[in-house]
């Protein structure tokens, strides 16, 4: 690189980035990342964390086991473009089917199987739980890893297929106490706790508002509009002043924004959505849902109107209002008296 295909004059980055310590805050570091990508001034040579984690995670493999491992993990990484295509997945899905699938191939290699290839139907079968969510887990893990092998003739069959993996152990939703929700709606200048209590946003729709999608006391989603309650409009407008005194000129479209993102465009993480909760944003939504279910007498359409949910999600809180133990909670845990009504005076 030519010091004139620099721009602002400035000396090339070999020195700077030679002087960047991988001890230093990613809050530091990223920002400095971004800004040499866009001036094409960075060759990032770094080796990503997910693949040491490979290694360490399948070490102790048989060798023929681990090189097949090892090449459904390159692809599943990058991706290929010549038939059969593959799409690149991310770190986090591929970390989760190898952790999921580790378990049964580490047992294969006590039995002596040194290569998947050797692999029947009935190997899987006898590994595989006897049901519920570990069951649906690895078996869902050792498809997506046996059938790309078998499509790339690494492998001769698939063992796992036409094996019934069954469904998934179903949860209860479980309401928050009273009090922890009174705490959370007490800062005037957190509405991420707002809109989860009142209107029961996930942690991913949050992270993706932008100050656009707020217009005439509304939220428009994708797939839905919300009519804002009193509260979060306080709330939201408490903070749009907050954010505007502190990142007058930041060109983040997000409606939150961090210290991290307040430089960028990038939205914040969920991380950052749920630190100041004290609790994940989904026990928040979980509890709105219960509530709505409660004051329905157990309207699914209700909630699915009211908060996109499918018909089976909503059944799922539907289920609970007459069960006993939420019955004791509201029992323990009554909200104010209903107001009366003009006609009832009368």
């Amino acid at each position: 690189m030519n010091r004139s295909s620099v721009p602002f004059g400035i000396d090339p980055p070999t020195a700077l980035m030679g002087s960047i310590s991988s001890a230093m805050s990613p809050k530091v570091v990223n920002p400095l990342l971004r800004l040499l990508a866009q001036l094409g001034m960075l060759d990032d040579d770094r080796v990503p964390s997910i693949v040491s984690w490979f290694r360490d995670s399948a070490a102790g493999l048989p060798e023929p086991m681990l090189g097949q491992l090892t090449t459904w993990f390159e692809l599943m990484l990058s991706g290929s473009t010549t038939a059969p295509r593959v799409k690149a997945r991310l770190h986090r899905w591929i970390r989760r089917k190898v952790s999921d699938a580790l378990p049964a191939l580490r047992a294969w290699a006590d039995q002596g199987k040194e290569s998947l290839a050797s692999v029947t139907r009935a190997d899987v079968l006898a590994v595989l739980p006897a049901g519920g969510t570990p069951r649906v887990a690895m078996l869902q893990g050792l498809r997506h890893i046996l059938r790309p092998l078998k499509n790339q003739r690494i492998t001769f069959t698939d063992p796992t297929a036409r094996i019934f993996c069954g469904m998934p152990t179903t949860t209860i939703p479980l309401p928050v106490e009273v009090d922890d929700l009174r705490s959370l709606l007490h800062d005037q200048e957190v509405p991420r706790a707002a809109l989860a209590i009142f209107h029961a946003l996930t942690s991913r729709q949050l992270r993706r508002l932008k100050t656009t999608d707020l217009r005439d006391g509304r939220l428009f989603l994708p797939n839905r509009t919300v009519l804002l309650a009193d509260p979060v409009r306080t709330r939201l407008a408490a903070y749009l002043d907050y954010r505007n005194h502190r990142w007058p000129r930041t060109a983040n479209p997000h409606l939150f924004v961090s210290q991290t993102t307040g430089c960028g465009e990038d939205p914040v993480s969920h991380v950052w959505i749920n630190d100041v909760l004290g609790m994940p944003t989904s026990r928040l939504r979980e509890d709105r849902l219960l509530h709505e279910a409660e004051a329905t007498g157990g309207d699914p359409r209700r909630i699915c109107d009211l908060f996109g949910l499918s018909v089976g999600a909503a059944l799922r809180y539907t289920a609970t209002v007459d069960q006993a133990g939420l019955v004791e909670y509201n029992l323990r845990n009554p909200g104010p008296p209903p107001k009366a009504r003009d006609d009832d005076t009368r």
